[in-house]
């Protein structure tokens, strides 16, 4: 640890690195350097690697090629950035959740227009997340003598083209390729289909990114969601940054919603994972404390403490959270003490993983709370976060595993770890996030749930 700060022991894999199964491109330009994997093995150490004898007696592949680019090469090496690719190949290769990246700003703002777009197994593109507040949400169709249109971006629209690129039938890699090259200015033609499915007109967009922050949970009202009045709906991209202040001020919108809604929509579809205090703080709102103050435990975490011994631990739920951001400190409410006759489903698919499921086990096992869509990832182990050269870089190293809360003879165990299995929803929907207009089969399920609850109740 002689060149490594431990910075977190608790945090997931960070969004940008890790890996996914969702068919689901965001529109985010981000400031940091993508750099290849290559092959060798090193590490960083105070000297070059030319001059490292631990290199030079157990790496040769590595000092050949040293001792080559030293001799030959025609201009300058960056010694430090070849050092940063090579150990970065090095972690990379251990698993998935291992990596060497470098580090960004907290709570950093990227470019970006505001939207997620999605494909369905014919490789056609459509919006299935408008950022509120974002370019995205405020641009206007554009004719063709420059003038604006009343026209606004809808979810449901499909792309037609990219900056005059036709991206119909274009496979994902091309897509996500075109975007990162799009530049700042994104001209956008989409087709936007009726309720047969037949395409009604084509409208042109022209939008410049933006530096802003898209929340990552907010309430959205009926008519956006189709969902009755009665039930709310938040969505949780990920356990980041401004996920607490975020969720807490989706949970004011909701409690404080002029039709009295008593149900809730929790959707984790495409929710990665993150910081699993964040994960701890948002069950709170959900698993009453039932008077400790000491939270309940939502986990049993068994880790390599860092000598090669191991150890165990527990995660609980946490009543405030102080954001890393500002200092500020954010308390929470139990939805079920606020609410009468509160009710709540959780939508997951196969891009819900780490503490999206993790929460989802949490609040089956505690609240009895329904899951809804397609099985999850399966992310069962946690990794933590070293720094280095003042927090220029960091490394992810998995050095633990996560037991989920269950139930064994009337008793709370903690004996099933997910990895590589993931979590069964109770009722099975196809969760892919992508559908036409507002016609989505997990929202439709929900609604379906709730209502055969109420007649359940009645009866």
């Amino acid at each position: 640890m002689d060149m490594f700060e431990e910075k977190d022991i608790y945090t997931e894999y960070p969004k940008e690195t890790k890996p996914s199964k969702k068919k689901i491109v965001t529109l985010v330009v981000v400031f940091v350097l993508v750099l290849a994997l290559v092959a060798g093995v090193a590490f960083f150490g105070g000297a070059m690697y030319a001059q490292s004898g631990t290199v030079e007696s157990e790496m040769p592949m590595v000092k050949t090629v040293i001792d080559a680019l030293n001799r030959y090469y025609i201009d300058e090496i960056d010694w430090e950035q070849f050092q940063f690719i090579v150990a970065s190949a090095v972690a990379n290769s251990i698993d998935p959740y291992t990596g060497l990246v470098a580090a960004t700003p907290t709570g950093m703002k990227t470019a970006s227009i505001g939207v997620t777009f999605g494909w369905n197994d014919y490789c056609n593109y459509y919006i299935t997340e408008i950022s509120p507040g974002s370019p995205a949400a405020k641009a206007k169709n554009v004719f063709s003598d420059g003038s604006y249109g009343s026209q606004q971006l809808k979810v449901g629209d499909e792309i037609y083209s990219i900056n005059g690129q036709v991206v119909q039938h274009l496979n994902s890699s091309s897509f996500s390729q075109l975007l990162s090259v799009a530049g700042d200015t994104l001209d956008l033609r989409v087709l936007r289909h009726a309720a047969d499915g037949s395409v009604s007109a084509m409208y042109q967009f022209k939008i410049d990114k933006e530096m802003f922050h898209a929340p990552v949970a907010y309430y959205l009202d009926t008519e956006t969601t189709g969902l009755p009045s009665d039930v709310g709906y938040i969505r949780l991209n990920e356990f980041g940054d401004t996920a607490p202040e975020d969720f807490y001020n989706s949970v004011q919108e909701f409690l404080a919603d002029e039709d009295k809604p008593n149900k809730l929509v929790l959707d984790l579809r495409g929710n990665g994972g993150g910081d699993t205090m964040m994960c701890g703080y948002i069950a709170s709102f959900f698993v009453k404390q039932n008077g400790t103050s000491d939270g309940i435990p939502m986990a049993k975490y068994v880790y390599n403490s860092g000598g090669g011994d191991m150890a165990e631990t527990y995660f609980y739920t946490q009543t405030s959270y102080v954001s890393d951001l500002d200092g500020k400190t954010y308390g929470s409410v139990n939805l079920y003490d606020e609410v009468d006759d509160f009710e709540c489903v959780i939508l997951v698919n196969g891009s819900s993983a780490s503490s999206s499921e993790l929460l989802t086990a949490t609040l089956s096992h505690y609240c009895g709370i329904k899951s809804v869509g397609s099985k999850t990832y399966g992310k069962g182990v946690a990794q933590i976060v070293l720094t280095y050269n003042n927090q220029k870089y960091e490394m992810y190293i998995t050095n633990g595993k996560y037991y989920i809360p269950t139930d064994k003879n009337g008793n709370t165990v903690f004996e099933t770890n997910i990895h590589g299995v993931g979590l069964t929803p109770d009722i099975a929907v196809e969760a892919s996030g992508i559908y036409y207009m507002e016609l989505d089969p997990c929202l439709t399920a929900a609604a379906e749930y709730f209502t055969s609850a109420d007649v359940d109740a009645v009866a």
